[in-house]
């Protein structure tokens, strides 16, 4: 683990808050360098940027509220400004402003927004890596032989494993995946199964429990029940438009 990145009498650099930068900056380049020209500049600017606000605006709720933590904090600046990010909350978040988004711009078919997978998904990559440097959302005690040794004992490397997952489907996304109108449905079931099953290999208890499973778990469900309906839906609507 390596919480410090540097430290000085002068200075001193979290390692978590600086992996984060650079996974919002790795995301915002992947979305601009792949957005077609169905978006103007400044369309493509609010998408962004919006869906960096209501994502950290969810994420930051997502902790509070899953945790039980005081209400107070919700007028705390360090609160909204530190640490304590929930990905669910982000993904909610942002999520509710991508339904903004397009219910403002109608003309702009969810098709022609699909860098944001491949961006979410190696950004996200990217904050596990932090996640693990940083010591949180370790995995349970193991000895199966991928274990890491973390807080005193070898454990599950959850972070790792979710990493190398969004990276893989950030390379599917850019680089596979030929159709990507599908690529929601994809990322939906995919993330919610992968996520599901990590959930049972997490030690870490902060994250709550919401009628004996992680609040994680239920949002993971809820996620590949969408993703199934949507991929149910776009076989209905095909079906329906073959001679």
């Amino acid at each position: 683990m390596l919480p410090i990145l540097y430290q000085s009498h002068d200075l001193l650099i979290y390692t978590y808050p600086l992996v984060m930068g650079i996974a919002w900056g790795v995301g915002y380049q992947v979305f601009f360098n792949y957005l077609g020209d169905a978006f103007s500049r400044l369309q493509a600017q609010l998408l962004f940027w919006g869906i960096f606000i209501f994502s950290w605006i969810g994420a930051k709720l997502f902790f509070l509220y899953s945790i039980e933590l005081p209400k107070e904090l919700l007028i705390d600046a360090n609160f909204w400004l530190g640490g304590g990010l929930v990905f669910y909350g982000g993904l909610i978040g942002g999520l509710l402003y991508l339904v903004l988004f397009k219910f403002i711009n109608r003309s702009i078919e969810l098709k022609f927004m699909w860098p944001l997978l491949p961006a979410l998904s190696i950004g996200h990559g990217i904050g596990r890596l932090g996640c693990f440097l940083a010591g949180c959302c370790y995995g349970e005690k193991t000895d199966w032989h991928w274990g890491i040794f973390q807080h005193g004992e070898y454990r599950h490397p959850t972070q790792l494993i979710e990493a190398g997952f969004l990276f893989l489907f950030s390379f599917y996304a850019l680089r596979i995946c030929t159709d990507k109108k599908y690529l929601f449905i994809h990322y939906f079931i995919a993330y919610g199964l992968l996520r599901m099953f990590l959930e049972t290999l997490r030690g870490d208890a902060v994250r709550g429990v919401w009628g004996g499973f992680s609040p994680s778990t239920w949002v993971s469900l809820v996620l590949v029940l969408i993703g199934f309906l949507l991929y149910v839906a776009n076989n209905i609507k095909y079906l329906k438009k073959s001679p």
